[in-house]
């Protein structure tokens, strides 16, 4: 049995050879567990998310609001300041959706 970070490195050509390969033994049953499988594993990647993203919102709760700015100058870099840090949160969450999706194509490539 290969370790995992040897299938990773394989081409998609290879996987594709070694699935075609039909001396491989496949379980009679495999059908039969995969879609339980992948319903859990979404159910609790969904829920990891609302979780995650209800933690941040509680965390990033503004005490008290603030006064507004006299100058604009001043407006405007607190404005792009709080853009850039909601930007920079995004992208870490986009970031995390991809890992996510790859690990289920990959799942998935294997049914």
């Amino acid at each position: 049995m290969k370790r995992i970070q040897d299938i990773e490195k394989l081409s998609a050509e290879d996987l594709l050879t070694i699935g075609a390969d039909e001396t491989v033994p496949v379980p009679e049953d495999l059908h039969v567990s995969l879609p339980r499988r992948t319903a859990t594993w979404g159910i609790a990647a969904a829920a990891a998310l609302l979780i995650g993203l209800g933690g941040w919102g509680i965390a990033h709760r503004p005490a008290a609001l603030q006064d507004t700015f006299d100058d604009p100058y001043l407006a405007y870099a607190a404005v792009e300041q709080a853009l850039g840090q909601m930007s920079r949160s995004v992208q870490s969450a986009a970031l995390k959706i991809d890992e996510a999706e790859n690990l289920i194509d990959k799942y998935n490539y294997w049914k």
